[in-house]
């Protein structure tokens, strides 16, 4: 992404946040434990698997780790990633060390780079994640980072919002978004 691109997205994610502050309302997500669709259910097993193996080193499995969240930390990757993988339509359910050789990816493969390299500065596991979601006429994810058991921050890459926001606010009065599974490195769950 460009860097007149993202300060056009930047003002374009304030103007919403701002219109979003103005009609306050809270939605709550904790995550539940069913899962409906049992294809992408398959598809995010089959991934952990290729991204667990891309993770390996000889005899060493990735396991959860416990970290700490630093939020400026967070915004800092969060740029970056923005910043070096443009958004592209090229495949599905790449690893992301494949994502990032090529620059390129859907915002699943965006997402999942993000994810990793929040892993990598040492932020927790079991707040870490993607959710995917169903809109009117097309699928879409972002990174999360999951800091309180109901709400989480959004990692967009501007279909949403360019700037880390809260979950609980900004997705408040979107009725038209189905929440379709939310996974990480080792996990996997709804809202």
């Amino acid at each position: 992404m460009n860097v007149a691109r993202y300060y056009l997205l930047v003002c374009a994610s304030l103007w919403r946040m701002a219109c979003h502050s103005l009609r306050p309302q809270r939605r709550t997500f904790t995550r539940q434990n069913t899962i409906v669709d049992k294809d992408l259910y398959n598809d995010v097993v089959t991934w952990q698997n290729k991204q667990i193996a891309s993770m390996s080193f000889e005899d060493s499995v990735p396991c959860p780790s416990e970290g700490v969240i630093d939020l400026g930390k967070m915004k800092m990757l969060h740029t970056t990633t923005l910043r070096h993988v443009d958004h592209q339509e090229d495949g599905m359910w790449k690893v992301s060390t494949e994502t990032l050789q090529q620059g390129k990816g859907i915002s699943l493969d965006q997402s999942i780079v993000l994810m990793h390299r929040l892993r990598d500065a040492g932020f927790p596991d079991h707040a870490l994640g993607v959710v995917s979601v169903q809109l009117k006429h097309q699928r879409h994810s972002f990174a999360i980072i999951q800091d309180t058991e109901d709400d989480f921050w959004m990692l967009d890459n501007g279909y949403f919002s360019v700037l880390p926001v809260r979950a609980s606010h900004f997705l408040a009065r979107r009725t038209d978004i189905v929440y379709l599974i939310g996974f990480n490195f080792f996990d996997i769950w709804t809202y």
